[in-house]
């Protein structure tokens, strides 16, 4: 599981909501003393304002998240109590745990999925098609639920046994829906610890499933809207803050960490040798995985370096507190390792001009070059008494440039 300093605050707050959940349950008749249906108009204008933030951020999933929150607190409180119990059609639809269960199944499915949202236009229009399948999903659940039930217990019956589920919180599709969406989202979040809210928010909806009540109910919505919240706007600081291609920090985030930095520090200029010279010959998706490499190693160097993306082909590595005598050893080390890397590209051919050549080309194996990547690299200091971070990186560029007039693939320093 990938974690970092700007994944943290979700991992706190996934864990905050699921333990408040629970404590609030465990001490209900303590902690509350007024009709929690008094709550209802404020959540759900509280869950309306974070899908329009949501949506004006661009951030499409925690949108469609908020949003079936939103119907499922509405659903309980409003409608489902004004339905006609009697009718046995509207009796299969009119339960909150079935609009949960569907939720819960969706959940995974949502997070797997890459919802575009550069344009509101589409992101309403997806979120449109979420909403139906979800409640496409209720209904089926709640279809499918009494049978389920039937087959459990006779197939138990039948080899002499009592069904396990009169004694647990979960009937056997609920306990199957709810296990395949728990062991999906882990993997998700072993992937990327960014969807842990998504693993919290189906714990929640499970708990409100096994404890259903109206303070289950809108502490779901409450703790579960906060989780949205809180994703978004880590996302969209990510978004602004991150470089995409990479996925380190960039330009504007050197910018502001250069803003802390202490009186002393070293700051390296890094960029790829013949970088054009090899986009031009491979290919541009072949240059973007030529920088995803570099990024990757400059993000792991050690000595405390900070690693950005400055722009293009270069980058920039900050050492706070150390002078260049300090890094130099290290950023030899880091030359070396690039140095030595293989790096596999496939070679990009011409379209085929026939059907039979493209069949051809298909059982002919795909060729490869075995390339050696490169950088140069340029190391200055702060200046005793001078704070200006600018002046320490045009020095640096100098040094760079010495580098690249020195033969490339070296370290050079402002000193030198």
């Amino acid at each position: 599981m990938s974690v970092n300093k700007i994944t943290l605050p979700i991992i706190f707050m996934a864990i905050l909501s699921v333990a408040a959940m629970i404590f609030i349950h465990i001490n209900e008749a303590s902690l509350i003393s007024f009709p929690v249906a008094n709550l209802v108009p404020y959540v759900s204008i509280s869950l309306v304002l974070i899908i329009i933030f949501n949506l004006s951020m661009r951030q499409a999933l925690t949108m469609y998240v908020a949003s079936i929150i939103a119907l499922i607190t509405i659903a309980h409180f409003y409608v489902i109590p004004g339905l006609k119990i009697s009718d046995e059609q509207v009796k299969l639809v009119a339960n909150t745990k079935h609009l949960l269960l569907s939720f819960i199944a969706l959940l995974p499915i949502f997070g797997l999925v890459k919802i575009p949202a550069h344009k509101i236009f589409k992101s309403i229009i997806y979120l449109i098609g979420s909403l139906i399948t979800w409640g496409f999903f209720s209904f089926l659940i709640a279809k499918m639920e009494l049978p389920v039930i039937k087959l459990a217990d006779n197939m138990f019956s039948s080899i002499g046994m009592i069904s396990p589920f009169q004694d647990i919180w979960f009937s056997p599709l609920q306990f199957a829906l709810i296990g395949m969406s728990a062991m999906t989202l882990l993997i998700l979040v072993i992937k990327s610890s960014n969807n842990i809210y998504l693993l919290a928010i189906a714990f929640l909806a499970a708990f409100a499933i096994a404890h259903m009540s109206s303070l289950s109910i809108i502490l779901f919505a409450i703790l579960s809207s906060v989780l949205c919240l809180s994703s978004a706007m880590i996302s969209s600081r990510n978004m602004a803050f991150n470089d995409e291609l990479t996925g380190i920090p960039g330009r504007r985030s050197l910018t502001h960490y250069s803003e802390e930095l202490s009186s002393q520090y070293a700051v390296v200029m890094i960029d790829i040798d013949f970088f054009k010279r090899f986009n031009d010959k491979y290919g541009h998706d072949a240059g973007d995985d030529v920088i995803k490499l570099v990024a990757s190693k400059i993000a792991k160097t050690g000595n405390r370096g900070r690693a950005f993306r400055y722009g293009g082909e270069e980058f920039t590595l900050v050492f706070d507190g150390k002078l260049i005598d300090d890094v130099r050893e290290t950023i030899e080390d880091l030359r070396v390792q690039l140095e030595s890397y293989p790096m596999a590209i496939r070679i990009q051919r011409r379209p085929p001009k026939s059907a039979s050549e493209s069949r051809n080309r298909r059982q002919t194996p795909v060729k490869q070059d075995i390339v050696k990547v490169t950088c140069s690299f340029g190391i200055a200091e702060s200046m005793l008494g001078s704070s200006d971070f600018k002046a320490a990186i045009k020095r640096a560029d100098s040094a760079l440039y010495k580098a690249k007039k020195g033969g490339r693939n070296c370290v050079r320093t402002a000193q030198t």
